[in-house]
């Protein structure tokens, strides 16, 4: 099912994986035309044998760019769409073993399913929601043939439910599940399949064991925000953790994973160092998608001649970062810990996880790391949404208007004591559309980078990689691309976000922006401290870009500060003063103007205009003498005709929008008098 705003004409669909592809459902052609009609959200999908299963994206492309990128799962196993699932405990819909069932959950009610075991098994249910972008949040739970409730298990906005049962003995069992807060709607779809298998949580795309990579396009089984540091491998092998003991000796570096104590006990672990050496503690758990709230402590152990040691507090870290806004809060549960060995002696490190509950996940596990510093950082990277208030995030596509800009915000996590700054380069620009340098300075974590489309660029299609690099060119990194899944509303009030497979823009053959936006010349320029710098704004208008426009200056530095700038209806030009005060720091900066206006626009004149036409054709048939013997068909035809040229007005109907139009970056440099 395709929904959402301007989807009237979507032609095509865009996967992650170039092994799944999609043709246009068409029907019948109109009367008097032999170019079949194609069916706007129908398709038939081939994936290819060669396509792993796993989770993929995919993008609805049309008149009005690409959607923003939706999840969907390949699998060998059989699908099936339920339509109306049973809310009758008598009169459960019967679920077949080792089938996905795909449904939807309905407000106030509880979906009830049955299926059979011929013989005893390990059983397993998974169930996925959040994993495939619905807002359900999915609570289960199993009876046996006599209504005793076995086992039940609760999701959370970012993590979906699963049961494992241990030597079931055969015959016929009861599963209800429902929306914890009894939500539902065509937002709250799910999947589920029950297999029989060796125990433990099934492993439904390969990816909890035996699959050693991604393939291109895959998603990986992890894909909160935070896991952008997780580094490396972003699953944990729940057949390679460790059981707990009393105490564990560490060597460094080391890199394990254990499970939590089933109480807040805590793991203990013991490693040596010496005096003046520095050493680098993190946990991972929440950014590996476990639903667990760890806390790391690190102390000194002081041998005593006689009975237990003392223990001296070094260090301690409970939540690690929380870089962002509105739009993508990058908050991780998972502690991290930089710390100097006082001693040469022996230390602990100890592991308690604050959140023992059982509803989630009957045992937690987590990835202990240990290890000399590595600094540097790591980036995200998503699409900017175009609106002025933060808080309207929400999922959205691309429409790059030639002539016009859309921008990519990057967030920088910086760890093991990196502070440098960062030079962001953006690569997979089509001709025609460029990005200036962009900096995030020293003392910086955020920036945004527009794209702008010149006024002959070609349309098409086009992912872009947002790479940094440290001024010295030693620390380099790649960004991991993230998207918006959902913005406020069906009882949440934040912005849900996760991990995608790439950045995609689409630019538009159709529309030239009423507005082009200058700032400058492109050229980093310096500026003294406790000087002002005077930065030229061009304004190109056309047809449509006639309003006043107010530019805001976003990404300003301490220290430094520029007024809102008016450029009124009938003036094309203004200036931006960037005053830079005495306590600003030294170093390059990059910032951005955000143009506030009014715009005209018809949206689909294309729609409008291929009705006419055929409705121009179809008079000619009728005034044609020689088809006289078709009058009546081609009459009906065209009263069919005048429908459709009626509703395609109203897309082709003029409309005025408030818009945030990003304007180029401006790069400066900071400098001492």
């Amino acid at each position: 099912m395709i929904a959402g705003d301007r989807l009237n004409d979507v032609s095509g669909l865009v996967f992650s994986n170039p092994g799944i592809t999609a043709a246009q459902k068409t029907t019948a052609a109109l009367p008097f035309s032999e170019e079949a009609v194609g069916l706007s959200g129908k398709f038939h999908v081939r994936v290819a044998a060669e396509v792993q299963p796993g989770r993929y994206e995919v993008r609805a492309a049309g008149r009005h760019g690409l959607s923003n990128p939706r999840v969907f799962v390949v699998t060998t196993a059989v699908n099936e769409l339920v339509t109306a699932v049973s809310h009758d405990p008598q009169t459960p819909t019967e679920l077949p073993l080792e089938q996905f069932v795909n449904a939807a959950c309905t407000a106030a009610q509880r979906d009830w399913f049955r299926f059979e075991l011929k013989e005893p098994a390990d059983l397993a249910i998974e169930f996925l929601a959040q994993r495939v972008d619905s807002r359900m949040i999915g609570q289960l739970r199993v009876f046996d043939s006599e209504g005793r409730s076995l086992a039940v298990a609760r999701g959370s906005d970012d993590f979906d439910p699963t049961i494992s049962l241990a030597k079931l003995p055969a015959g016929q069992y009861t599963l209800m599940l429902h929306d914890f807060l009894y939500r539902g709607g065509s937002e709250f779809p799910y999947q589920l399949v029950v297999r029989s298998n060796g125990g433990g949580v099934p492993s439904l795309f390969g990816l909890a064991e035996g699959k050693q990579e991604q393939a291109e396009g895959e998603l990986p089984l992890n894909w909160n925000p935070a896991s952008a540091s997780s580094g490396g491998s972003s699953n944990l092998r729940l057949t390679e953790i460790a059981e707990p003991n009393a105490v564990q000796r560490l060597d460094v570096p080391s890199e394990t994973n254990w499970w939590f104590q089933s109480d807040q006990s805590g793991q203990v672990f013991e490693l040596s160092a010496k005096k003046g050496e520095q050493v680098s503690v993190s946990v991972l758990a929440d950014r590996l998608g476990q639903p667990s709230d760890a806390r790391l402590f690190v102390q000194r152990i002081e041998p005593q001649a006689e009975g237990q040691p003392k223990f001296h507090s070094i260090a301690e870290s409970d939540d690690s970062y929380n870089i962002g806004n509105e739009s993508l809060s990058l908050l991780t549960k998972d502690p991290m810990a930089l710390w100097t060995a006082s001693h040469d002696a022996d230390y602990r490190v100890i592991v308690h996880d604050m959140d023992v509950g059982q509803m989630l996940v009957a045992r937690q596990a987590f990835r202990l790391r240990v290890g000399t510093p590595t600094p540097g950082f790591d980036l995200l990277a998503f699409p900017a949404f175009p609106d002025k208030d933060l808080k309207q995030f929400r999922g959205f596509g691309s429409k790059l208007f030639r002539g016009s800009g859309e921008a990519i915000r990057v967030l920088a996590l910086r760890h093991d004591g990196w502070t440098g700054p960062i030079k962001l380069s953006v690569e997979g620009l089509p001709a025609g559309v460029t990005a200036g340098e962009v900096v995030i300075a020293a003392n910086q974590n955020t920036a945004q980078i527009t794209l702008v489309a010149a006024e002959d660029a070609a349309a098409g299609n086009f992912k872009v990689v947002v790479s940094g690099a440290s001024s010295d060119g030693k620390i380099k990194a790649v960004s991991t691309p993230a998207t918006h899944v959902w913005g406020r509303g069906g009882g949440r009030d934040f912005v849900r976000s996760r991990i995608n497979a790439d950045l995609a823009f689409s630019i538009s053959g159709d529309d030239l922006s009423p507005l082009t936006i200058g700032l400058g010349d492109g050229a980093v320029v310096d500026v003294k401290k406790g000087a002002t710098l005077t930065v030229p704004i061009a304004i190109t208008r056309r047809e449509g870009g006639k309003d006043a426009c107010v530019l805001r200056t976003r990404e300003l530095p301490p220290g430094v500060t520029a007024a809102d700038v008016t450029v009124a209806a009938d003036k094309n030009e203004g200036n931006l003063e960037i005053k830079v005060s005495d306590k600003a720091l030294p170093g390059t900066y990059s910032l951005w103007l955000q143009v506030e206006t009014k715009i005209k626009l018809k949206p689909n004149v294309q729609v409008l205009k291929r009705t006419q036409d055929y409705r121009k054709h179809l008079q000619t048939l009728h005034d044609d003498s020689a088809k006289a013997a078709q009058l009546e068909a081609v009459k009906a035809a065209i009263i069919a005709a005048d429908k459709q040229v009626e509703a395609a007005k109203g897309e082709a109907k003029e409309q005025q929008l408030t818009v945030y139009i990003p304007s180029p970056n401006l790069t400066f440099r900071v400098i001492d008098p």
